[in-house]
């Protein structure tokens, strides 16, 4: 191969270099075969001295691609450094694999800890700022209707709106129940949403009242011990234990009351046929499971128990009202309302936000540490290699 031959084929392959670098390196190399000519070599010693011009030209972008990196230290140029030195065969293709996945992993570490880092900062600072300046606002919740005709509004109302009309036509023939039918309204989860309208039984604050005489059976489990009260034609045939007795307040008018703590269990029919069972559940005095037969109607939930254990189910006929943790279902008929809140408690979405921005925080600071470590093994492995380079070239260009 003659000299011009060399030089043409190394500026070809030289030809992904910055031009000004590329006409360097052949002025270079045409200086080493001016003065190997000079001192009586041929062009063919030379050129076989030099070696193979496409190995020679990938050496020698290394070495270009090295310096680029030495007065600009950012990652492109230094994989750009790499990629050079896997061009020459230096690095093992064994060794190539298991490095990129690493730094795959590393990519997604990055990826999923700034996630997790932006996710937990926006909870805290959204629940914080909902709990100290009441903003944003989280009242309003997703909804579907599977039915455009259907009618919603405060739960007393959807409860209580087919009893109603049944209440006010039956008003006139049962006159002693007035002062049930025009009690007030009670507050969402009350028993007395379902028993204002039973002459067996009603709730008076935090008092039960009873009326025995209206009642078929009574049986009831005290903090004192059990009572079974059975009507026997008018007859009233009272079995206790203890002193369950004691506890009840008996009024001249033939109505009993006892305190809704005192009560364990409950169970009672009257000669309609409606019933009531109670029982507490848990150690507080309020939490009670309620099961209520109503004129048909059928009520069961649990009162005073915290979130993970609250609910309501409503059923008259084919039209049902069941509440859960995070969701209202309304059926009427064909149609459906379904009504899906918040998860979690606002303290619990607050923790949860806090656990993802610590973990986000220490995933990215595990990242940044993993890359100064790699940054700085990857950097020693290329002065090493270039340095390797460097000695060949000018072994090279001695010969």
């Amino acid at each position: 191969m003659t000299q011009d031959a060399f030089i043409q084929q190394l500026r070809h392959e030289l030809r992904s270099l910055p031009k000004k670098v590329v006409d360097e390196i052949v002025a270079d190399y045409r200086e080493y075969f001016g003065d190997a000519l000079a001192a009586g070599r041929s062009e063919a010693e030379v050129v076989a001295a030099l070696g193979d011009p496409i190995k020679l030209a990938r050496e020698l972008k290394a070495q270009a691609n090295f310096r680029q990196w030495e007065t600009r230290r950012s990652f492109g140029n230094l994989m750009r450094v790499v990629a050079s030195i896997a061009g020459l065969g230096l690095l093992q293709l064994l060794l190539l694999i298991p490095f990129m996945f690493y730094l795959l992993m590393l990519t997604i570490g990055y990826a999923v800890s700034g996630a997790l880092t932006v996710a937990g900062l926006v909870t805290v600072v959204a629940l914080g700022s909902h709990h100290l300046f009441g903003w944003p606002a989280f009242n309003s919740v997703p909804f579907t209707f599977e039915s455009g005709d259907v009618r919603t509004g405060p739960l007393a109302s959807v409860i209580g709106h087919d009893k109603a009309a049944k209440d006010d036509s039956d008003e006139g023939d049962e006159g002693d129940d007035s002062d049930a039918d025009h009690a007030p309204a009670p507050a969402q989860g009350d028993a007395r949403q379902a028993t204002a309208n039973m002459k067996v039984f009603r709730v008076d604050g935090d008092r039960f009242v009873l009326r025995p005489d209206a009642a078929t059976r009574i049986s009831i489990v005290t903090l004192a011990g059990p009572i079974d009260i059975k009507n026997d034609d008018g007859k009233l045939k009272i079995n206790s234990v203890g002193g369950a007795r004691d506890l009840f307040k008996v009024d001249p008018d033939g109505t009993w009351s006892i305190a809704s703590a005192d009560i364990i269990a409950l169970d009672l029919k009257d000669d309609e046929g409606d019933k009531v069972s109670a029982a507490r559940i848990g150690t507080g005095a309020k939490a009670m499971a309620w099961d209520i037969r109503n004129h048909g109607d059928h009520v069961s939930f649990v009162q005073g128990m915290d979130a993970t254990g609250k609910g309501l189910a409503v059923h008259s006929g084919s039209d049902s009202v069941v509440i859960d943790r995070d969701h209202i279902a309304i059926k009427s008929g064909s149609d459906n309302v379904v009504v899906v809140g918040p998860h979690g408690s606002g303290i619990g979405a607050m923790i949860y936000g806090f656990a993802m921005l610590v973990a986000g925080i220490v995933g990215l600071w595990l990242c940044l540490w993993l890359t100064r470590i790699t940054w700085r093994g990857l950097v020693r492995y290329v002065q090493r290699q270039l340095d390797l380079i460097t000695a060949r070239l000018d072994e090279g260009q001695s010969a």
